[in-house]
């Protein structure tokens, strides 16, 4: 009887015990899902503290927008140009000419620039820039302008008329016959000619009585010009 007794005692005592243990495990998981990620991230933003920051935000990079160059012209007869644009106020501007590195300027506050004397090369040649800041953030690259310098005068051929030539009859005009290069614009007096793929061209220019001076003028692209002056007269 005792015994049985004692049995049932400590079989009460053991689950006593088992439901302490559940109830223990219960308020510690708790205790750990409520307080124990603040602990972990409080723990962690001190450790980064004491080393002196985050390594994300020292190595977060800032976004720079590209910088904007202005249109050239296609080509040149300058060895220099301007060129101009716009970006980031106070940011600094490096120019690239023909990929290399040939300016740095600070933008000015209402974010548009202007560099004078810029070299270029005789041939084609390419304009493109970038910006970058204190903490060595670069954005990407600018839109490439390409631009030929040109500085040598076309090439001017005539083969009629020659000089000083005289006309008589009822005819008043004369053929203007030459030669000159590709892409180049001709004109008798401020009259246009039509040039040929080969650069060939014919005008038949209409004189008045007496004398006439024709001025032919070969412009390029670039603005190189080449002149030839021819004396014709006119009688009826």
């Amino acid at each position: 009887m005792a015994f049985s007794r004692i049995r049932r005692y400590e079989e009460k005592r053991l689950r006593m015990r088992l439901v302490l243990a559940v109830l223990g495990s219960i308020a510690i998981l708790v205790f750990i899902l409520v307080f124990g990620f603040k602990i972990l991230v409080g723990f962690s933003l001190l450790v980064d503290k004491i080393r002196g920051g985050s390594p994300t935000s020292q190595n977060a990079q800032t976004l720079l927008l590209p910088p904007s160059l202005d249109p050239l012209p296609g080509a040149t007869n300058s060895a220099t140009l301007i060129i101009a644009g716009s970006g980031t106020p106070g940011a600094i501007l490096i120019l690239y000419v023909n990929e290399g590195e040939t300016q740095k300027l600070t933008i000015p506050t209402d974010g548009r620039f202007s560099i004078p004397s810029v070299k270029i090369l005789e041939g084609t040649n390419t304009i493109s820039a970038k910006i970058t800041d204190e903490k060595q953030n670069t954005s990407e690259l600018s839109n490439v302008l390409a631009i030929t310098s040109k500085r040598t005068p076309p090439s001017l051929e005539l083969t009629s008329p020659s000089s000083n030539t005289t006309i008589n009859g009822d005819t008043n005009t004369v053929s203007v016959v030459g030669k000159t290069e590709q892409d180049t614009i001709i004109s008798i007096n401020d009259r246009f000619a039509v040039v040929s793929a080969d650069g060939s061209f014919r005008y038949p220019y209409q004189l008045a009585e007496g004398d006439n001076i024709l001025k032919i003028a070969a412009t390029d692209a670039a603005g190189n010009q080449t002149v030839i002056e021819r004396r014709v007269t006119y009688q009826k």
